[in-house]
């Protein structure tokens, strides 16, 4: 299993991180490459993919909400807490399928996965020796100074607790214009224009720190539905785990 690439997809409910997960796979497939989906997901109801290895074989949010009669949340706890149990079984069928691209579809409920001991354990566990993660941030929630600010303080909260080399994808952004692209980008380079923009002195200061920290790089916009950016974040995904060289 060395020579597989993980890529760990993570980010707030409905930022698009099961579709993002789906649209890369095809992406990655079509350059020739062989890719297999892990779904970690213990909760998902649907998946738009045919995930190689599926969570929910092993464990169930649901049949542990039924079955405890936990409500929703404390299910999912639990649920995800059980996930390490399996850890040695899920490692065992990605070295079955010993694929080139190993694309990880992570819980819905960030805090549930990333701020809890659990998720970084699981990631650590399931990590090969070249891994990175994804950071999903939604794009029409990003388009305010302070949706923005949030979203990537998020991020940097999931860069410290899972200690890998991260990358900001700005998806659906089939639905933001070039300048409201250019602008979200503008916030993310200045703290002042952010604090123009109409966020507050507080968000301004926020931006200022996420720069100064300068471990962040600028989220690369993307669309699932078009593939719009794909090709390039393929490109700094294979600088970051290869070089740059094609995986063989």
């Amino acid at each position: 299993m060395v020579n597989i690439l993980a890529v760990f997809i993570t980010g707030t409910a409905g930022s698009g991180k099961s579709t993002l997960t789906s649209a890369l796979a095809d992406y990655l497939e079509n350059q020739d490459n062989y890719v297999s989906i892990l779904n970690l997901d213990p909760a998902a109801e649907y998946l738009p993919y045919t995930p190689d290895i599926d969570i929910r074989d092993y464990v169930s949010a649901r049949s542990i909400m039924r079955k405890y009669k936990l409500g929703p949340n404390a299910s999912l706890i639990a649920a995800v807490d059980l996930m390490v149990t399996r850890i040695d079984d899920i490692k065992q069928q990605i070295s079955d399928l010993d694929p080139t691209y190993l694309i990880v579809d992570t819980p819905g409920q960030l805090e549930m996965f990333a701020f809890r001991d659990t998720g970084p354990l699981i990631v650590d566990r399931l990590s090969m020796d070249k891994s990175m993660v994804l950071f999903v941030i939604d794009s029409v929630h990003a388009r305010t100074p302070l949706g923005l600010a949030s979203s990537l303080l998020l991020s940097l909260s999931v860069q410290l607790r899972i200690q890998k080399t991260q990358i900001n994808v700005l998806n659906k952004a089939d639905l933001l214009t070039e300048e409201e692209i250019e602008d979200i980008e503008n916030m993310i380079e200045d703290p002042d224009y952010l604090e123009v923009k109409g966020g507050s002195e507080l968000v301004s200061r926020i931006g200022g720190v996420i720069r100064s920290v300068n471990i962040l790089p600028e989220p690369i916009p993307v669309s699932s539905v078009n593939g719009q950016g794909l090709d390039r974040l393929h490109a700094i995904m294979e600088q970051v785990l290869t070089g740059g060289d094609k995986p063989s």
